[in-house]
C-alpha cells in the first residue's frame, strides 16, 4: 500500500441535517441513509435523494415502537426527495424538497419486513440505473432478486466504461466481486478489513467515485464493536485496478460526537446515538465531492470532502 501522506483529505459537515422529521423537512419520523440519483433524462435532469424511511415512535418511559416488522406501517421504505438548490459549496447547504412520497416498498414475502439502505449506480452508457438494498426474507424497477445467497448486504456498484465492473459489499469486513454484464455475480473475495486507527469493523458505502489523477476515492464507514460509535473513512483504489488499495484513511472522517443530531440528543428519538453512517457521494468540483450521511438512523445530514 502507498504511503496515505500523498493524498491529504479534510471534511466539512454542515450544521444542521438536510432531510429531519424534528425540522419539519421530512414527514417519516426516521429518514436516513441515503442514495444519491444522478440526473438523467428519465428524471427530468432532476438529482436527489433515495431515503430510508420509517416512523419509529416513542411511548411513556422512552420505549420506541414499530421501528420493525412487515406491513405498511412497520417495515422500511424508500422515499425520494428532490435537490432544489445548485450544490456547488459556495453557499449554504443544499435544499431539498420535503421528504414525503414513498417510492419502493416491500412487495412479497422477500422483503415484506423492510425495503433499506440502497446503493444507487448510474450507467450513462444505458441510462440504466442499478439499484442494490437491503432486505428481509416502483413500478419503474425490475427486481432481480438475490445477488448472494446468505447474510449479505451494503452493496457499491463501479460501472466501468468495459468490464469487468465490481462490486463492493459487506459489513464487518468490506469483499469484492465482479461481473460481465452488471446483473450476474459470484461471491467475492476479502478486500477491505478494518481501519488504522483500530475500528476492527467497516461497511461499505457509495459506489467509488473518479479523482482528478484517475484513481477512486471509495468511501466507508467503520466501527469498534456493537454499540461503538460509527465513524466514515475512505480509501484511494487504483484506477486500472480498483481491488488494489493505493492509500487509506489515517484517521476518521469526522467524529459523530461533534453534533446533536448525529449522537442521537433530543429531540431527535428512536435512534442509534454516535452514528454517521455515508451512503451516497457526488462530485462537486475537482476533487471535491459532496457526502450524504444518516445521522444516528434519524435525518440525512451533508458534508463536503477535498482531496490534494
Amino acid at each position: 500500500m502507498t504511503n496515505t501522506s500523498h493524498w491529504r483529505a479534510s471534511a466539512t459537515v454542515d450544521a444542521t441535517p438536510v432531510l429531519s422529521f424534528v425540522d419539519g423537512t421530512s414527514r417519516f419520523q426516521q429518514s436516513f441513509n441515503p442514495a444519491w440519483v444522478a440526473p438523467s433524462a428519465s428524471t427530468r435532469w432532476t438529482s436527489g435523494l433515495l431515503v430510508r424511511s420509517q416512523n419509529c415512535s416513542a411511548v411513556a418511559g422512552g420505549r420506541c415502537v414499530a421501528c420493525a416488522g412487515s406491513g405498511p406501517r412497520n417495515a422500511s421504505a424508500l422515499s425520494f426527495s428532490a435537490l432544489l438548490s445548485d450544490d456547488n459549496h459556495t453557499s449554504s447547504a443544499p435544499v431539498f424538497a420535503k421528504l414525503s412520497d414513498v417510492v419502493f416498498a416491500p412487495h412479497d414475502a422477500a422483503d415484506e419486513r423492510g425495503t433499506e439502505d440502497p446503493r444507487l449506480a448510474y450507467d450513462d452508457r444505458t441510462g440504466m440505473y442499478y439499484m442494490f438494498y437491503t432486505a428481509w426474507s416502483a413500478s419503474s424497477w425490475t427486481r432481480h432478486g438475490t445477488v448472494f445467497e446468505g447474510p449479505h448486504k451494503s452493496a457499491a456498484l463501479l460501472i466501468r466504461a468495459a468490464p469487468p465492473h465490481y462490486l463492493f459489499y459487506g459489513a464487518g469486513e468490506i469483499r469484492v466481486s465482479r461481473s460481465s454484464d452488471l446483473l450476474r455475480w459470484q461471491p467475492g473475495e476479502p478486500f477491505l478489513r478494518g481501519t488504522a486507527w483500530g475500528n476492527a469493523n467497516v461497511e461499505a458505502g457509495p459506489p467509488p467515485l473518479r479523482l482528478a489523477d484517475g484513481n477512486y476515492v471509495f468511501f466507508f464507514n467503520s466501527w469498534k464493536a456493537a454499540g461503538s460509535a460509527y465513524q466514515p473513512a475512505w480509501a484511494v483504489l487504483d484506477g486500472d485496478d480498483p481491488t488494489r488499495v493505493l492509500a487509506s484513511a489515517a484517521s476518521p472522517l469526522w467524529s459523530p460526537a461533534s453534533l446533536p443530531w448525529m449522537a442521537g440528543a433530543k429531540p431527535y428519538t428512536c435512534n442509534m446515538p454516535q452514528v454517521a453512517f455515508v451512503e451516497a457521494a457526488h462530485a462537486i468540483g475537482h476533487d471535491r465531492f459532496r457526502l450524504y450521511f444518516g445521522g444516528a438512523d434519524a435525518v440525512v445530514g451533508s458534508a463536503v470532502y477535498m482531496t490534494g
